[in-house]
């Protein structure tokens, strides 16, 4: 059959990949059942592919369909920006976007959620955990429209995403604000005799930069347990003589529960970044929200350094928090 470019069934595939059922996509397409099944017929001879496989919950995509997937999304999505181009507006255009990150990002994003909705309410946001994905994976997951922007640390990102450094931050060492280590510092010795819980987003693990700054010096610290969530970390700590090490910034949104010192090791700063793929780089809604985050979180790290000031010249502060 004649390899003739056919957009037409182009956007059929599109539809039927992504909705995975003939009845969904002709649907989706304004046209008929039969007449849905008959372009993939022609698709199949096409690309000499089965493409799509029936069975009793749907349709299955062959190796084939998966390769063609994110390249079919990006070509489609840029054709549509040339043909159509979006206009947008955040308090009629409507979206759904796809947010990853890790669980302290969501933790201090979470309460201006309010305020994202009042500027835009047609814009639907689902948080979504960062996962255990391989570069490829999260490439992938980006390409196919399984995920719309991911924040984490940049060395996760394969090179040809779009990538963007939105925050550095300290870490610190966390307590209870009436825990009975009352030392106006922290010294290496007090650091290391402490018990430590692990705040491992990705789960089950034990140690990370800190422990391996300590084994330089020939150090190590009590790590007791492992925790995955920001919240869950906190709470143990509120109950308990425990400590853990936070970002900076997520120290002073528990400042009410949690009081901090400057780590007596030195690892780096943590630097954050964002990505996103190509295929959503132009849209307008997608461009409105990277940069409402971005902002949002700079916004939050100047009130983090006022916090600090304020601390740092508050006389009746029991301890130095920085």
């Amino acid at each position: 059959m004649s390899k003739k470019l056919d957009l037409n069934l182009l956007q059929t595939l599109e539809a039927l990949l992504a909705e995975r059922n003939v009845t969904r996509a002709a649907a989706r397409l304004h046209t008929t059942q039969p007449a849905l099944s008959a372009q993939l017929a022609r698709l199949r001879q096409m690309f000499d592919d089965p493409l799509l496989i029936p069975g009793s919950r749907g349709m299955t995509p062959t190796p084939r369909a998966l390769e063609l997937e994110p390249l079919l999304s990006e070509l489609m999505s840029g054709l549509r920006a040339v043909v159509h181009p979006q206009r947008f507006d955040p308090a009629t255009s409507e979206a759904t976007i796809l947010f990853a990150a890790t669980d302290s990002v969501h933790y201090i994003i979470a309460p201006y959620l309010a305020e994202l909705h009042r500027t835009a309410p047609r814009i639907r946001l689902a948080a979504m955990p960062v996962m255990r994905l391989s570069k490829p994976e999260i490439e992938r997951h980006l390409a196919t429209g399984q995920l719309d922007i991911v924040i984490g640390l940049a060395n996760l990102f394969p090179d040809d995403l779009r990538i963007r450094e939105v925050s550095q931050d300290d870490y610190v060492c966390v307590m209870r604000r009436d825990h009975p280590f009352r030392s106006p510092t922290l010294d290496l010795e007090d650091f290391c005799n402490f018990e430590h819980v692990f705040m491992s987003p990705l789960g089950g693990e034990f140690s990370g930069d800190v422990d391996a700054a300590l084994l330089e010096l020939g150090r190590e610290r009590k790590v007791i347990a492992s925790v995955p969530s920001a919240l869950v970390a906190t709470r143990i700590l509120e109950t308990s003589d425990f400590v853990a090490v936070f970002p900076h910034y997520l120290a002073t949104r528990e400042a009410h529960i949690l009081k901090y010192y400057p780590l007596p090791v030195a690892i780096g700063k943590l630097k954050l970044s964002m990505a996103w793929h190509e295929r959503t780089h132009l849209n307008p809604a997608h461009q409105w929200f990277r940069e409402r985050i971005v902002r949002l979180i700079r916004r939050l790290g100047q009130e983090d350094a006022l916090e600090h000031m304020a601390h740092a010249v508050s006389a009746s502060e029991p301890l130095k928090a920085v």
